[in-house]
């Protein structure tokens, strides 16, 4: 028989939360669903874990391509109408699937409904209620993807449900995006259709020091800077939209500048300050930060 929903969980190394992360699912008032987990390279005991549950899970396993290419090989082997993903650390409230399906089934004009969500840490506590809410209610300094688009495509994958049909036209997450894959979703399943947003929430998001979102990595600048490369390429003709995206593309590599810095690569981190002032020759912090780049000699 098939599901209603496909719930499409990426799983890297994920064997410390996994447990509770399917267990999340199991209590959803919907339960029609399938779970299918995707092994994507793990190192840890994730495969382990996941086969105590071979009765009630599919379980696929690959070499590492990513999330965005995990969660692309749930989606082909799933026979769901609609997509949930779930983060291999993430939870879900017992009646996330519920009401979204109910959601989507009324409002057949709609791709895409998502919902609330709370932030909880790494034992489990909530540290944060309703913070999609709290967001878009807060004053951002400096330019937002909202000034971008002229809305707020920063939407967690956790509190997603999608019409299969509209992510199959748009041809599902860009496995070449190791960040902003989701955004870069959003962006064009919007041009599929309407988004619905829930203001209840469904799911708990885990911040914790693994985050890779939270880290200050060489591959987290890396990608950051083929997201937004990628995304002036689909604004050549709005002068506006590449300001905006020059500086996003300055901010990165300021940050990327101060972060190679305090490691003491200062001749990299000049290099990078100044592509970044190529890009926004207007912002102090990146003088400032060039000038104490410059008086270290390494």
């Amino acid at each position: 028989m098939m599901a209603s929903v496909s719930v499409i969980v990426p799983v890297y190394n994920g064997e410390q939360y996994i447990r509770e992360t399917l267990e999340s699912v199991f209590a959803q008032t919907n339960q029609d669903y399938e779970i299918i987990c995707v092994d994507d390279g793990s190192k840890d005991d994730s495969v382990a874990t996941l086969n105590e549950y071979n009765n009630r899970i599919k379980v696929v396993q690959q070499a590492n391509t990513g999330q965005a290419g995990a969660r692309n090989a749930g989606v082909k082997i799933g026979i769901g109408k609609y997509l949930a993903f779930l983060d291999q650390d993430d939870r879900w409230y017992p009646q996330k699937l519920e009401r979204q399906v109910a959601m989507l089934e009324a409002n057949p004009g709609a791709v895409m409904v998502h919902c609330d969500m709370d932030w909880i840490d790494d034992e489990g506590h909530v540290t944060q209620q309703r913070v999609t809410s709290a967001t878009r209610r807060s004053v951002q300094k400096g330019p937002t993807m909202t000034q971008l688009v002229g809305w707020d495509p920063n939407i967690y994958p956790s509190t997603t449900l999608i019409r299969r049909v509209a992510f199959d036209r748009v041809g599902g997450f860009d496995p070449d995006l190791r960040c902003g894959e989701d955004i870069d979703l959003m962006l064009r399943l919007r041009q599929e259709g309407a988004f619905i947003f829930l203001e209840e929430t469904g799911t708990q998001y885990r911040k914790h020091s693994t985050n890779f979102s939270g880290s200050g990595s060489d591959a987290m600048f890396q990608c950051s800077e083929k997201f937004f490369q990628k995304l002036k390429g689909s604004y050549v003709w709005d002068k506006r939209g590449q300001i905006l995206l020059n500086r996003f593309l300055a901010n990165v590599y300021s940050d990327w500048g101060k972060m190679k810095m305090r490691s003491g690569l200062c001749g990299e981190a000049r290099f990078l300050l100044l592509r970044s002032l190529r890009y926004y020759p207007w912002q102090f912090r990146t003088y400032s930060r060039l000038i104490r780049a410059a008086a270290f000699k390494h």
